[in-house]
């Protein structure tokens, strides 16, 4: 299950960073452009609208995988190992609903949907962007239930911690 994970990490690490580039050059291009060339760049803004998206939600997913999302833990700091366990696993499965309903069902219908529309600029069709909330859900899935099987397995060994007290 680590490779899995390493390999998820990896990838995501990857590919988010070569965004985040792209994003960075083709700003400083929107800026070149416009001030210095003195003719905008049309496919610009969109590119960087586009490339937000995507990055957003393949972070999203890396977030949910390393498990630093945000989240309050005032109440769940006070409770014993086991509870904040079992919690975590209702998390994870919480996250999986979501994932499915949400960005994998929702996504798949809103990129049939706009299949059709043709991005003015870009000229590709919305569908490809927003193929990202599908994608973003899968990943999601993948790393909830490898947290699931880590929490499993951490389980028993946080029962027997107690008892050698």
């Amino acid at each position: 299950m680590e490779i899995i994970r390493k390999g998820l990490d990896r990838l995501l690490e990857i590919l988010c960073c070569l965004v985040l580039a792209v994003m960075v050059a083709v700003s400083c291009w929107q800026v070149i452009s416009r001030y210095i060339v003195g003719q905008p760049s049309t496919i610009t803004e969109e590119l960087l609208r586009f490339s937000l998206v995507w990055i957003s939600m393949l972070g999203m997913a890396y977030v949910a995988g390393k498990q630093q999302h945000i989240s309050l833990t005032i109440l769940i700091d006070k409770v014993s190992e086991k509870v904040r366990l079992i919690w975590m696993i209702i998390l994870q499965l919480t996250f999986m609903a979501f994932s499915t309903w949400i960005l994998i069902i929702g996504g798949l219908k809103i990129s049939a949907i706009s299949m059709l529309q043709i991005s003015p600029a870009l000229g590709i069709p919305m569908g490809h962007v927003y193929y990202a909330l599908p994608i973003a859900g899968a990943l999601i899935i993948i790393y909830s239930v490898l947290n699931i099987i880590d929490s499993l397995h951490a389980l028993p060994r946080s029962s027997s911690q107690h008892v050698e007290k």
